[in-house]
C-alpha cells in the first residue's frame, strides 16, 4: 500500500558512537528511544525512514548485522538507539548470551532511556524471543510500544487480522502500530510518540 509521505523536516541526523559497555555510552544526558527486535525485522530501515535518510543506519540482507549498540544524534536533542537483533540461528549461543547481557544492561540501567520500540514482523506470529522481551518489558515496568514492521508486504485487507494475532499472542489491549519503511505508513504516528515521550 502506498500512502502520502508526511515530511517531517529532520535537519540533523548522524551517527554518534558504537558501544558494547556502559562507559562507551554518550554522556550529555539527551533523552533516548531504543529500537529492538529480532534480526532482519527492519530496525535500520525504520530508523532511516523516520529521519528521511537512506543510509544513516546500515541495512543488510544478512540477519545479525548489528552486533553493537549504535547511537544516532537526532537534531542535537535526542538519540535513536539501534540495539542488536536477536534470535538468529547462525550466531553462537555464547555470542547470543553476550548480546543479551549487553542489551539487558542498557535497557535496565539507562536513566536517559525514555521509550522502547519493540519491532515485530507483521507477517508472522511473535516468536518465543519476541514474547520473552515483551514479558521482560512488562515485568520491569519499562515504557514500550509495539511496532508491526513491513506492513507493505501484505494486502491492506489483511493488516487488521495480522495485527490482531500479534495483540492476542502478547496479551495486549491495543493492537500494534503498523509501519512500512517503503510507504512510510505509521511514520507520523511514531514521531508523535517520540516527541511526546522525549518532552517529559
Amino acid at each position: 500500500m502506498q500512502v502520502n509521505k508526511i515530511e517531517k523536516n529532520i535537519a540533523k541526523a548522524e551517527y554518534t558512537t558504537t558501544a558494547v559497555k556502559p562507559d562507551q555510552f554518550p554522556t550529555n544526558g539527551w533523552p533516548e528511544v531504543a529500537f529492538v527486535g529480532r534480526s532482519n525485522v527492519g530496525k535500520s530501515s525504520l530508523i532511516n525512514a523516520l529521519v528521511n535518510r537512506k543510509k544513516l543506519a546500515r541495512t543488510s540482507q544478512h540477519p545479525g548485522k548489528t552486533r553493537t549498540i549504535n547511537f544516532f544524534n537526532i537534531e542535537d536533542r535526542l538519540y535513536f538507539v539501534d540495539l542488536p537483533g536477536y534470535g538468529y540461528a547462525k550466531v553462537s549461543k555464547s555470542e547470543s548470551a553476550k548480546w543479551g547481557q549487553m542489551v539487558d544492561g542498557y535497557l535496565q540501567d539507562r536513566p536517559q532511556l525514555k521509550h522502547i520500540f519493540l519491532l515485530m514482523d507483521i507477517r508472522h506470529e511473535p516468536s518465543a524471543m519476541d514474547k520473552q522481551i515483551h514479558e521482560w518489558c512488562v515485568h520491569y515496568h519499562l515504557p514500550y510500544s509495539i511496532i508491526a514492521t513491513k506492513s507493505d508486504k501484505i494486502k491492506k485487507s489483511q493488516v487488521p487480522k495480522h495485527l490482531a494475532v500479534i495483540r492476542k499472542t502478547l496479551g495486549e489491549e491495543q493492537p500494534p502500530l503498523p509501519f512500512s519503511s517503503e510507504s512510510w505508513e505509521g511514520r507520523e504516528e511514531l514521531w508523535e510518540v517520540i516527541d511526546t515521550v522525549c518532552a517529559k
